[in-house]
């Protein structure tokens, strides 16, 4: 009997003192919050920029912009990790165009503000 409570109580006070002593059971994971930033025109290279502000309980998935001319039909891939995003394109003709940032999390996908650049 005082061996099976000496081994109840060693393990209570391992699991006590291992766990996080920030509790965040109760806060609920959200779409993450992103911003879409000014693109960056350096020659013939135009380099998006996207922010996300935050990520509520889950780990960000996927960041990346959907650009176009008059729809938002076409989607690049950022390959930064960071909560600073960038993507580069090249191939862009003279024109106007929009951009939106966005990012995906365990629940979902949110886009930052639609902008509005130029193309010479």
């Amino acid at each position: 009997m005082k061996s099976n409570l000496f081994l109840l109580l060693t393990s209570a006070t391992w699991i006590f003192l291992s766990c996080s002593p920030e509790d965040r059971s109760d806060e609920q994971p959200f779409p993450p919050f992103v911003e879409t930033l000014e693109p960056l025109t350096q020659g013939d290279t135009i380099t998006l920029q996207g922010h996300i502000k935050a990520s509520p309980n889950s780990r960000i998935t996927q960041r990346g912009f959907r650009y176009g001319d008059e729809t938002l039909r076409n989607n690049i891939l950022s390959t930064d990790s960071s909560d600073i995003f960038t993507a580069a394109i090249d191939t862009l003709k003279s024109g106007t165009y929009h951009v939106a940032a966005y990012a995906t999390n365990g629940m979902g996908t949110s886009y930052g503000d639609t902008l509005q650049f130029v193309v010479e």
